[in-house]
């Protein structure tokens, strides 16, 4: 019966070409590396190479030293629009909200290069961890595969021949026992080399430990994914902000906005570093990782082992060849002699132990059959075919779509880092000029409680002037009215009702009358009689 085996691992016919490289992985590897004496750098991915890591923080600094630069000139800026008395007039401010909202609109669009960038980014990972998991898998059957074979020959086969020895003992014919001794102890040997050849196998396949590395990846990716989601949105939603104050014409918003506005100038440009460094490095990584990949596994996994999984053609010896035929020839060795023993046993009449003898012996026949069923499927998982295309599938998504995803990542906080830096000193130029109009307060003028204010007492004054003295004040621009003639002056006697008038207008108010006692009272009637 033949082992449940993937078909895919047993293909002959993989293709064995070389994974896709983005040109964008080309661009960026192209870029100057060069140490602090401005000397050039090998371009080898090498993490432990000081040179290599001091040529990479050179590159990484540059966004860095750009972003210092923006923020003493945004302090430049505030200092001199605090010193500066010509923003105090009052300007026309439409352009400049009109700018504001063209570039908020336009930092809105780089923010969302930026959350397509992650997108792409994240669909690659995500096929490098099934990758690192279909790995995982197939040294995960190896390994099992290996402790079920090693668990038949140490506790099955040998319990059969033990108890076949004990047998055999019974045997009185000399030839024939030493036959049987002969053929357990071939047996035995060859089920001990059997045992080794798959212990070297498990041995190789054993430190090549991939199944921690699906996990953290998952957990890594999901925290990096979200947190720029996260962090991307709160950027547009400081563009809709800034948009909303200039609709509403708002001098809180538009502060509000440079204020966070600088911060975001900060976050894109160290963004903007570390996506630089990932790109630069991963570019590296990319157009020749096997340097780095010996490295790595040095004194874990045997050099042979991974050119042999890396490459996998017909170039690149099989480090498990020796090992599988010998244990192959082992286990065909303990099947050749069980065969011999089953036919000398079936020509012979055991008195009272032939039953059990046969019964034995098929049992060991069986899990002999089971053992070769075992090591073809260990066998066919080691073969390079499967783990040779997961290793090119995940290289293929990490040097296309991660490192492409990563580029468009770096062009949207590139863009908008500059379009924030050009916000802010647009929203800066607009908050200045917006004044902030005086709230009308409605006062009642009768109202004895409330202070008066100059103009309420100056018009207050020109009425009670006015009224008393029936000349129209100065500051007053009221025409004024038609003067009163009385017509007795003329000889001609007035009537009631003007003389009555007349008296209106020159009578104290009472206060003043009770003041006096009545005298100014009796001056005024006996002035009016005179006149009269």
């Amino acid at each position: 019966m033949a082992p449940n085996v993937d078909p895919g691992i047993l293909a002959p016919d993989v293709v064995r070409d070389t994974y896709h490289i983005s040109h964008i992985a080309e661009w960026f590897h192209a870029f100057p590396h060069v140490d602090i004496t401005f000397s050039s750098v090998n371009t080898t991915f090498d993490p432990s190479n000081s040179a290599y890591l001091e040529a990479l923080g050179i590159i990484i600094a540059v966004p860095g030293f750009y972003l210092i630069l923006t923020l003493l000139a945004f302090l430049i800026f505030f200092l001199c629009r605090c010193c500066d008395s010509s923003f105090k007039r009052k300007r026309k401010i439409t352009p400049l909200k009109w700018t504001l909202g063209f570039f908020a609109i336009l930092c809105c669009g780089a923010i969302a290069v930026g959350l397509y960038g992650n997108e792409i980014a994240h669909r690659g990972i995500d096929k490098i961890e099934s990758s690192a998991v279909n790995i995982s898998e197939v040294l995960t059957n190896v390994k099992g595969q290996s402790i079920k074979i090693e668990s038949l020959l140490n506790d099955d086969v040998d319990q059969d021949l033990q108890k076949l020895e004990g047998l055999f003992n019974v045997v009185q014919n000399i030839s024939l026992r030493d036959f049987f001794d002969n053929g357990l102890e071939r047996m035995k040997e060859n089920v001990t080399i059997g045992l080794n050849k798959v212990n070297d196998i498990n041995h190789k396949v054993d430190s090549m430990n991939f199944q921690n590395i699906p996990g953290i990846i998952d957990e890594v990716e999901f925290i990096r994914w979200l947190a720029t989601i996260g962090l991307l949105c709160l950027l547009i939603i400081l563009c809709l902000t800034l948009i909303w104050g200039v609709i509403k014409h708002s001098r809180c918003l538009l502060i509000l906005f440079s204020v966070f506005g600088l911060l975001s100038v900060v976050i894109c440009w160290v963004l903007v570093s570390l996506y630089v460094g990932i790109c630069v490095a991963g570019s590296d990584f990319c157009l020749d990782p096997e340097p780095f990949l010996y490295q790595q596994t040095s004194g874990v996994v045997e050099s042979g082992v991974l050119t042999y999984y890396i490459h996998c053609d017909d170039k690149v010896q099989d480090p498990f060849n020796k090992a599988i035929s010998e244990g192959s020839k082992a286990l065909k060795n303990v099947n050749d002699t069980l065969k011999e023993i089953k036919e000398v046993t079936d020509e012979i009449i055991f008195p009272d132990k032939g039953t059990v003898i046969k019964e034995t012996l098929a049992h060991l026949a069986d899990h002999i059959d089971q053992t070769g069923r075992l090591l073809e499927a260990v066998v066919s998982y080691v073969k390079c075919y499967r783990i040779n295309q997961e290793y090119k599938t995940a290289m293929e998504a990490a040097c296309t779509g991660t490192l492409e995803g990563t580029a468009f990542m770096l062009v949207s906080a590139v863009g908008s880092g500059l379009l924030f830096t050009v916000l802010i000193w647009v929203a800066s130029h607009t908050w200045i000029h917006i004044r902030k109009k005086p709230a009308v307060e409605n006062i009642d003028e009768e109202d004895p409680f409330l202070p008066r204010s100059s103009t309420m007492m100056q018009s207050r004054r020109n009425r009670e002037t006015y009224g008393s003295t029936g000349f129209r004040p100065r500051s007053s621009h009221t025409p004024p009215q038609t003067p009163y003639f009385n017509t007795s002056l003329n000889g001609h006697s007035g009537n009631h009702e003007d003389h009555n008038y007349l008296h209106g207008r020159y009578t104290p108010p009472p206060a003043y009358d009770q003041l006096s006692g009545g005298h100014l009272m009796g001056h005024v009637g006996s002035k009016m009689n005179y006149q009269a």
